[in-house]
């Protein structure tokens, strides 16, 4: 399925700072750590957001999406910002080139869009492989308290609502083997009419046990667990999601 096709549309448009909210915690991350990274790799790097916030900071930074239409907009995102950042189009599963970087990141779940454990274990070694001597791993994940209690009490859930858009969040009450669906139905006004933009989109959680498993394989290290990168809290019962930072070793 061709996902954030039509959908990227929607995206840019819309309420999704989380990444760039991020860009705000770091600091305090790599304080506490010690860490000054200058090549960045940012994993389903989306539309940009996060990309060009840490470009304008200094850091050399490269942005990667399974998606030609985010990259569209990754791409006209950071000529606006007047910030040079390397886009390229491939999947995270498939991850292969010759650069080499200090801290990868990947947010806003992205890694649970990976529904098996070896498309999982396989990009914790894609990472590993792009990763300098000691370099740094750092991702969030939904867990799977998050996917089956907490989307689907915020479904539907209304994302956008102008006289030019309209967006709508779906979560069908059916969760298996871990999987939870996401119906995503939009509606975009050009000229006199409406384009209706409707996918689907899936997502897997993972226990934290099958988690650190699965980066142990591929030679990582766990310097933090936290269910706030804001806070650096550890993660509870009913954390819908989790921070993890990585060294490799």
């Amino acid at each position: 399925m061709n996902l954030y096709k039509g959908f990227a549309d929607l995206y840019t448009k819309g309420p999704y700072h989380f990444s760039e909210r991020l860009v705000e915690y770091l600091p305090k991350v790599f304080g506490r750590f010690h860490i000054r990274p200058k090549k960045l790799l940012d994993l389903c790097c989306g539309d940009g957001r996060f990309a060009v916030a840490m470009a304008k900071k200094g850091i050399e930074v490269t942005g990667l999406d399974s998606s030609r239409h985010m990259l569209k907009y990754a791409k006209m995102r950071a000529k606006k910002a007047g910030v040079k950042i390397d886009f390229i189009h491939q999947k995270m599963q498939n991850l292969s080139f010759n650069k080499k970087f200090d801290l990868v990141t990947c947010w806003f779940d992205s890694l649970n869009y990976l529904l098996t454990k070896k498309e999982l274990i396989k990009t914790f070694r894609n990472v590993s492989k792009v990763l300098n001597k000691n370099g740094l791993f750092i991702f969030d994940m939904n867990t799977i308290y998050g996917l089956s209690v907490n989307w689907q009490d915020n479904s539907p859930c209304v994302i956008q609502d102008t006289d030019k858009l309209f967006e709508v969040h779906i979560c069908p009450p059916i969760f298996k083997r871990n999987i939870a669906t996401l119906r995503i139905i939009g509606f975009i006004k050009q000229g006199r009419h409406w384009c209706k933009v409707v996918e689907v989109h899936k997502e897997r959680g993972y226990r934290l046990s099958e988690i650190r498993k699965s980066f142990k394989k591929a030679h990582f290290k766990e310097l933090g667990c936290w269910e706030s990168l804001k806070k650096m809290t550890k993660p509870k019962r009913d954390s819908g999601k989790v921070f993890f930072m990585l060294r490799k070793i």
